[in-house]
């Protein structure tokens, strides 16, 4: 038997970030008076590609990553997918989707989201 050579995994490129400033949704004394006023948040995107055909691709934690929240603690786990596909090799169009699956700290309920990159 003949071996393909397509591979499914297309790219893997972590990111990671710490990001320390102002955010009045979570760390309102209003909403949470312990909380400090400052956002402090690491922020995991463990990004994977996996190509579904030669020009459509499944990203999983492209656009909304793993938070930690260091200033009041708590994760915030998303399930975050999106589909790519390219036209040709300078437009691409994108529709993707995210749920919380741990949140121990609020961050959104879904998200649904789309893009168009051209590339030039």
């Amino acid at each position: 038997p003949q071996i393909s050579s397509k591979f499914l995994l297309s790219d893997f490129s972590p990111l990671v970030r710490y990001m320390y400033g102002f955010d009045s949704k979570n760390n309102s004394f209003a909403i949470n008076p312990s909380q400090p006023p400052l956002l402090r948040t690491l922020q995991l995107f463990p990004t994977v590609g996996l190509q579904l055909s030669r020009s459509t691709q499944i990203r999983f934690w492209d656009e909304n990553g793993i938070l930690y929240n260091s200033a009041g603690g708590g994760w915030f786990v998303p399930l975050d997918a999106m589909v790519t596909h390219s036209i040709n090799k300078h437009l691409l169009f994108a529709v993707g989707a995210s749920k919380p699956v741990v949140q121990t700290f609020q961050s959104y309920d879904w998200s649904i989201y789309g893009k168009i990159s051209i590339r030039f």
